[in-house]
């Protein structure tokens, strides 16, 4: 059975890697494919060069390219590419990665042994500067055939939790309305998380699927904390726990917050947050360390850092 298959390529400020990335989108050995380009308003020549690449290609994908009158960010990128979409399954392509040739056949193939899971994975893998490929993370060795083992997988880090190399089936949009939140960081976290609650499949396609460039690892994207990644890390932790009553597994999720309240306080004082800094942001973890049930749940992160927390929340 032949389906299609939507890819979602947001395009902002990647002119280094746009050509590679649709030359990658184009040589699929999967013929139904559309490719939806949105356009978020970037600033530097990647439209151009888009363009350029689609123009003269005369093959069997169809590409379609819609452009946002303003930056809205990579989560509105996204959605609006969904809502634009008409394949079965979507998949989500940042435009400074690539995938492999056989990329979709191969999560097609899977998803069609599997009788059409809400969402089958491929293997990611990063690209360094030198071309290597690196191992970029060790939760892609199983598949999750019920809710309550996909959701334990979310909390114990047991599947690689990012939006992008997976082929995601049409109704998580259509009917359970899980879009990614605008203007929040860590947004593949959340909807991962959202989609945990409910999925009773996601599939593993034993193969390398998809490649991105990790660039330089002392970037100043990769290495800072600053205070909007501080709140919006709060802010997942709040929404989380909207779903303690609608969870397969409520006190795995009490000690999941409970653990990342511990980690966020450690952190900010790793990162050299001020007194007056950290007792802002413990305003709010506290009210998720008092959430009814919380008092019976036993914290497993190390001891030092329930020290950590509990010298700023005393002071």
């Amino acid at each position: 059975m032949e389906m299609k298959v939507s890819i979602i390529v947001p395009i902002y400020n990647v002119e280094k890697y746009i050509a590679s990335c649709l030359e990658s989108v184009m040589k699929q050995t999967y013929y139904d494919i559309e490719c939806i380009l949105v356009n978020d308003d970037t600033p530097d020549n990647s439209l151009i060069l888009a363009k350029q690449c689609v123009v003269g290609y005369q093959g069997n994908i169809n590409f379609i390219l819609l452009e946002h009158e303003e930056n809205k960010g990579l989560s509105e990128a996204r959605n609006t590419g969904v809502r634009a979409s008409t394949g079965e399954y979507i998949f989500f392509l940042d435009s400074d990665d690539r995938i492999t040739e056989d990329c979709i056949e191969r999560l097609v193939k899977t998803a069609q042994e599997a009788e059409f899971p809400e969402i089958v994975m491929g293997i990611t893998k990063g690209v360094d500067e030198r071309g290597r490929l690196v191992e970029v993370s060790d939760a892609q060795t199983k598949s999750f055939v019920t809710n309550e083992e996909v959701f334990q997988g979310y909390i114990n880090n047991g599947w690689y939790v990012i939006g992008c190399n997976k082929l995601i089936r049409r109704d998580i949009f259509d009917k359970h309305q899980t879009y990614f939140f605008s203007g929040l960081y860590h947004e593949d976290v959340m909807w991962s998380f959202e989609v945990a609650t409910y999925i009773r499949s996601l599939i593993l396609c034993p193969y390398t699927t998809y490649l991105y460039y990790i660039g330089d690892m002392n970037s100043i994207s990769r290495s800072v904390w600053g205070a909007k990644k501080v709140s919006d890390s709060i802010t997942i932790l709040e929404k989380k726990a909207e779903y303690i009553n609608r969870v397969s597994n409520e006190a795995l999720l009490l000690k999941h917050i409970k653990n990342e309240c511990y980690n966020i306080v450690y952190s900010l004082f790793r990162h050299k947050y001020s007194l007056s800094e950290i007792r802002g942001y413990l305003k709010r973890i506290r009210v998720l360390m008092t959430i009814n049930g919380m008092q019976n749940v036993k914290s497993d992160v190390p001891l030092y850092r329930k020290i950590i927390y509990n010298i700023y929340n005393y002071r």
